[in-house]
């Protein structure tokens, strides 16, 4: 039997994406040109930073997954100072297991398109704080005028990890942002219409947390009081109204320990006594769902999707045994 192949349809998501646009982007306050200018003329093309005189950093990222996308990177509280499609010589772009992760891979006389942001330093951190799994390697870019520039950019710290195909969700985020930022349409044309990618999940096959116990219920406040922050109380995080309890990282030499540890962090910091769903939409942006002003407006598809993602993520084998749901959230707001 022949294996089917999906591609990606870049249709379905346009015109959320278009209204996602208008809802977040037209209301920043971009920096004064004036501003920008003062930066850029401490610039050096062979140099991936700028310091000012005064002792301010900035950086020249290069962008090749899903930081390409301005809502993206808006949802991620990054404001770029400028942002210009370019291209990187000698090196391709290949999506690696294990959910098809984009990466860099050297590659004489091939080149790949992205979208350069200048950050400041600050700015710079946090990304790295996201970005775990990679490191930031220093490369040759090229703009569309032909002038080159070093540049950062992210390469998977694991190496040489098997090639798969990204989500439909990915891609589109990637071509998304291609087309916004005006990267070259032949290399936009590739991601669409040649990129194999794993298909998005269909509504009705969304899975959800069931296993609840009855007439359980815990105050905003109670939930609250479960951020991770008191070794005496375990860490509780709620996905639409849904209580979950962390059980606790493992002792230092048990094998669950490196992957438990290397995701607390985010479930303490970013959801830890919070209803997280609106945490999640933010982390893992889906173009098919309209971003509004308003944190809390998220459509009843969207609170599902993300429902399923986390369901996943908590039924996966090593992490099953770490978490159990406890009760029910209550509120008085209706959009919950």
């Amino acid at each position: 039997m022949i294996e089917q192949v999906y591609y990606f349809n870049p249709s379905l998501s346009d015109a959320s994406f278009a209204l996602s646009c208008k809802n977040v982007l037209s209301k920043l306050v971009r920096p004064d040109r004036s501003i920008i200018d003062q930066i850029l003329e401490h610039d050096s093309p062979d140099k991936a930073d700028i310091v000012l005189p005064d002792g301010r950093k900035f950086v020249w990222y290069f962008a090749i997954g899903s930081m390409i996308n301005p809502i993206s990177i808006y949802l991620r509280d990054i404001i770029p100072l400028m942002s210009y499609p370019a291209k990187c010589p000698n090196h391709k772009i290949v999506f690696r297991a294990p959910n098809g992760m984009a990466d860099i891979e050297a590659c004489p006389e091939a080149e790949f398109h992205g979208v350069i942001h200048l950050l400041s330093d600050e700015q710079m951190s946090r990304l790295d704080a996201i970005e775990a799994t990679y490191h930031r390697i220093i490369i040759n870019s090229s703009n569309y005028q032909e002038q080159n520039h070093l540049v950062y950019v992210y390469k998977r710290i694991v190496e040489n990890q098997l090639i798969c195909p990204p989500s439909e969700r990915y891609l589109d985020i990637i071509i998304k942002g291609c087309d916004y930022y005006k990267v070259q349409s032949a290399y936009i044309n590739r991601l669409k219409y040649e990129q194999e990618v794993v298909p998005r999940k269909q509504p009705h096959t969304f899975q959800s947390f069931t296993d609840i116990p009855e007439d359980v219920f815990y105050s905003v406040e109670e939930l609250a009081q479960h951020d991770g922050n008191d070794p005496g109380l375990p860490l509780w995080l709620s996905i639409n109204g849904k209580i979950l309890e962390y059980s606790g990282l493992p002792p230092v030499d048990h094998p669950d320990y490196e992957l438990q540890y290397r995701f607390y962090p985010f479930f303490k910091s970013r959801c830890g006594g919070r209803e997280a769903t609106y945490v999640m939409a933010r982390t893992m942006y889906e173009p098919l769902y309209v971003i509004s002003s308003n944190d809390n407006d998220l459509c009843v598809q969207h609170r599902a999707a993300i429902e399923d993602e986390f369901y996943h993520r908590i039924n996966y084998v090593q992490n099953k045994k770490y978490w159990k749901l406890i009760g029910r959230l209550r509120v008085t707001n209706s959009s919950l």
